[in-house]
This record gives structure tokens, sequence and C-alpha cells, in this order.
């Protein structure tokens, strides 16, 4: 029993971190700019990027919106469908799926 439970905590911290990463999900971005417009695709919230040479934080992603702060501005919520002009920049949320949002930034 004692080669048992030797056994166990290894076999219980990984299960343990496999929940942890789990529950973190993951991250990814990419962005396309044209002509001054950048089409922007955000998945897993707390992230910061750089589009437009201005840094665009991405800090939390619902259903119905993402908040948004540019180059250390106040955070800032907008809406599916919705766009705000953050610190120097224009943003249009248009879509979320999940974890998942995609916005356009002037």
């Amino acid at each position: 029993m004692g080669v048992f439970v030797k056994r166990a905590v290894p076999v219980l911290s990984v299960l343990a971190l496999s929940g942890a990463l789990l529950l973190t999900g993951c991250q990814s971005n990419s962005q396309r700019c044209v002509n001054g417009k950048c089409h922007v695709t955000v998945t897993g919230d707390g992230q910061t990027l750089s589009v437009k040479e201005v840094d665009v934080a991405v800090t939390r992603i619902t259903d119905e919106g993402m908040t948004v702060s540019v180059d250390g501005s106040a955070p800032a919520r907008i809406g599916r469908g919705e766009s705000a002009r953050v610190a120097s920049v224009m943003i249009k949320v248009t879509s979320i799926d999940g974890r998942t949002v995609k916005f356009d930034l002037e």
C-alpha cells in the first residue's frame, strides 16, 4: 500500500495540472490591416497585443461583449455590434463566439 500512495501523489499532481490547463484554455490572436483598418481576432481574454502601433489589452470576453483598453487607457466595455472610441482608436466588435472576439480597429 505504501507503493500505491507514493505513485498516487504524482498522478494527482498530473490531474491537477491538467485541470488547471483546461480552466485557463489557450490564447491566440491574429490581425490583418488594410488601408488603416485592422481586422483582429482574439481567442482568450487577458491578452495584450500591438495593433497599428498601439497596445490593445483585451481583459475580458463575454457573450455580450469585451472589455478593452488601449495604451493604458481606462477599460471600456464594447458590446457585440457596437463601436467605441478607446484612447486614440475606434473599435467595433463584429462578432463573439465563446472565448473568441473579432473586432475592427481604426
